[in-house]
């Protein structure tokens, strides 16, 4: 298994890890920075992608740098980043205990 597999898996993770801390906290904002990490992310991978295909003259990267397998992993990577990102901010906007 290559390291492209792996990082298709971040994607149902970060989702579950944002439904969990969703309900959890009662908090809208590890759904909605998963969205938006998976948005970034894709959108890294595309830049990446082109960067790697305007390739100079007499290099070759191979053909691993080749599709749109840049912009589906970074998009999975960037939302799990994100899912991570909003579950830490829920968590923080929960009360504490207080003092009786």
């Amino acid at each position: 298994m290559e390291l492209f597999e792996f990082s298709l898996l971040a994607a149902p993770v970060g989702v579950l890890l944002a439904i969990v801390a969703a309900v959890k906290f009662r908090h809208g904002w590890p759904l909605l920075t998963a969205l938006l990490g998976g948005l970034i992310g894709a959108l890294l991978g595309r830049l990446a992608w082109e960067w790697f295909a305007t390739k100079a003259v007499g290099v070759d990267f191979g053909s691993e740098f080749e599709g749109y397998d840049w912009v589906a992993g970074s998009a999975s990577v960037g939302l799990l980043i994100g899912a991570l990102l909003g579950s830490a901010l829920a968590a923080k906007r929960q009360p504490g205990p207080r003092a009786a």
